[in-house]
């Protein structure tokens, strides 16, 4: 690759200037990254099979140029021609992940952070495209992981007697008229904190999808935070920590968990993201805990409230 970075750094030396300083990072399996002059990130798609989620990285960075809590992108190239990969020339976020120093802050400070990640969120939402069958689309992939687990003998007949009741709600708590483009992995690691403000990071996941949907991440994140931490910071997870979250959301983004049946939509996805790696890690009851507990919050006939939604340990 060292003839491949000397090439991209020779294209574009009115940006990078001369004599460049150049260091791998160590991080990811899907993409080689390169700091150059500790000011820019050259990130390169050297796998083939995530040149569709890379794309959609470089649209979401083009689609929110004037969003000034994301790093700025320079140069992307896909063609593929001089270059035998598709890359991105962005700005180097400086500071560290949330989950660094979020243990640290005040109430305050962390009410002002979730203030500006709300200002963020709402920038990209504010990207809008015509609906599609959201309702099928969960469905579906929840039946082939509920098919998967049924051929395991995961469940035994009084849960799926509970997974049943709640799939037969699906349509009802489901439907969707309202689509906007979201960040889609929105937990504290992609969060980079510097100086009393933030940016986000990581859009390769990003997709257009129902507004509450961004809550799906997020709010697991809420609820066992040390479950997107790495290693080295999963010590400072404390939950107390993030107990005010929520109210912050209603304060700063109301649009956004003012929806109805949202801890009903939200229990659903968790159904589903926990169904799944149920079946890749069998071997862990607590995810089959996690999976009928979301489906018993779907089954609640009273409506939840945020509180309620907080306290529930899915």
């Amino acid at each position: 690759m060292q003839e491949i970075i000397d090439k991209i750094i020779q294209q574009n030396s009115a940006l990078f200037g001369i004599d460049s300083n150049i260091e791998k990072i160590n991080v990811g399996f899907t993409n080689t990254i390169y700091n150059i002059n500790d000011t820019f990130i050259v990130k390169i798609c050297t796998n083939q099979n995530n040149e569709e989620k890379f794309k959609k990285e470089i649209d979401f960075y083009n689609t929110n140029k004037e969003n000034k809590l994301i790093p700025k992108l320079y140069y992307s190239s896909i063609d593929k021609k001089e270059i035998p990969y598709f890359y991105e020339i962005l700005e180097k976020v400086k500071g560290v992940s949330l989950y660094n120093v979020w243990h640290t802050f005040s109430e305050e400070q962390r009410e002002e952070i979730i203030k500006q990640l709300c200002t963020a969120m709402k920038q990209i939402h504010s990207n809008i495209s015509n609906g599609y069958d959201w309702t099928k689309k969960i469905k579906d992939q929840f039946i082939l992981l509920y098919e998967e687990a049924k051929e395991l003998s995961l469940f035994s007949e009084e849960e799926q007697r509970i997974l049943d009741s709640a799939y037969s709600k699906f349509d009802k708590y489901l439907e969707s008229d309202n689509f906007v483009l979201i960040h889609n992995d929105l937990h504290f690691d992609n969060i980079f904190f510097n100086d009393g403000e933030i940016k986000l990071i990581d859009f390769e996941r990003s997709m257009y999808a129902p507004r509450d949907f961004e809550l799906d991440i997020l709010y697991r994140m809420i609820r066992k935070p040390w479950k997107f931490a790495r290693e080295e910071t999963e010590q400072y997870t404390d939950i107390k920590h993030y107990s005010n979250i929520m109210s912050y959301l209603q304060k700063y983004y109301p649009e956004l968990v003012n929806i109805p049946n949202l801890y009903q939509r939200l229990a659903i996805y968790d159904m589903v993201y926990f169904l799944k790696q149920l079946v890749e890690h069998p071997e862990y009851e607590d995810l089959k805990n996690d999976v009928i507990t979301g489906a018993r919050i779907v089954t609640l006939k009273d409506k939840m409230t945020i509180n309620d939604g907080i306290k529930a340990k899915i």
